[in-house]
């Protein structure tokens, strides 16, 4: 049966909870007073509800409030109704306030990987009522429009809409395969980067600038290469072929640091790390599953800090 849209636009759940209340009390005073508002209203939303049924759902007199057998019909669907909002809220309720649900996580690669080796099996161990979906991806996408609860981000994101919480501090070497250095030759001083092809982590074509700390010095040299990409794993297979001088995080290339198949190029200078930062939106009542995802963060920091 086909549904006018008219007859949900005149209907209101309000006025039905008047009506409903009113036939419990079977009187309009008593009904305004529980409800708290005015008596004239009480009558107003039960003349409503009769015009658009076109029928008389209580007789009023001077003293008694009686209930026409329409009204019987309208009253118990109205209580139904009332109790399936009723129910409609509780379960909302209880899903905000349940560690439970879909968690919708967005993050750069590299640090989904380490997430989803040393976090999400042990989240989803301690909250087995949670799912997550990881979106890896190095593009900031709108919280608001994608649906996201949660972006884990390198480095500051300024969008007055979201708030930001540090969670740990990303650290890159300057690396370069034995082969590259064989060939070229260990760059003694951050000058000399200059004079090397250095692969780069941007989107953009032409110079980088690459800054360099040792003690309380810091050198700022302008870099260029013949391969630039916004990927670390591409970054790094190129690193690894011998074509060149790259910043990489360490969590990307430990075990290539290890066997040796890259090394540290001006070991005694150290690329400045960004901050790590979980980002949600601002005056968000945040449900229980986005609050326990930012605890477990707040309590696994050290992961961030010592694998990145």
């Amino acid at each position: 049966m086909k549904m006018n849209v008219r007859n949900l636009e005149t209907v209101n759940l309000r006025g039905l909870m008047i009506f409903a209340t009113s036939c419990q009390t079977l009187n309009l005073t008593q009904c305004a007073e529980m409800l708290g508002i005015p008596k004239s209203t009480v009558s107003k939303e039960i003349t409503k509800l009769e015009q658009h049924f076109n029928t008389k759902l209580l007789e009023r007199s001077t003293r008694n409030v009686y209930i026409t057998e329409s009204g019987k019909i309208v009253y118990q669907h109205a209580m139904q109704m009332m109790d399936s909002v009723k129910t409609l809220h509780d379960d909302v309720r209880t899903m905000e306030e349940q560690v439970q649900g879909l968690i919708q996580i967005s993050a750069p690669p590299v640090l989904g990987e380490v997430i989803s080796t040393s976090l999400i099996p042990e989240f989803l161990s301690r909250w087995p009522k949670t799912s997550i979906r990881l979106n890896l991806s190095y593009s900031f996408e709108n919280l608001f429009s994608e649906g996201l609860d949660l972006a884990l981000r390198v480095g500051k994101v300024h969008d007055d809409r979201l708030v930001s919480k540090q969670i740990g501090m990303s650290a890159r070497y300057l690396v370069a395969s034995p082969g590259y250095i064989k060939v070229h030759g260990q760059p003694e001083t951050p000058a000399a980067l200059s004079q090397h092809n250095c692969l780069r982590f941007t989107f953009h074509h032409g110079e980088s600038e690459w800054s360099l700390t040792s003690n309380s010095d810091t050198q700022v040299v302008l870099v260029n290469g013949n391969f630039f990409c916004p990927s670390i794993p591409a970054l790094r297979q190129v690193t690894l072929q011998g074509s060149g001088i790259a910043q990489l995080p360490i969590s990307a290339i430990r075990e290539d640091l290890q066997t040796g198949n890259l090394i540290r190029v001006l070991p005694e200078w150290r690329v400045p790390p960004n901050p790590i930062y979980a980002m949600y939106r601002s005056g968000l009542n945040k449900p229980k599953k986005l609050q326990a995802m930012l605890n477990f963060l707040e309590e696994k920091k050290d992961i961030f800090s010592l694998s990145l």
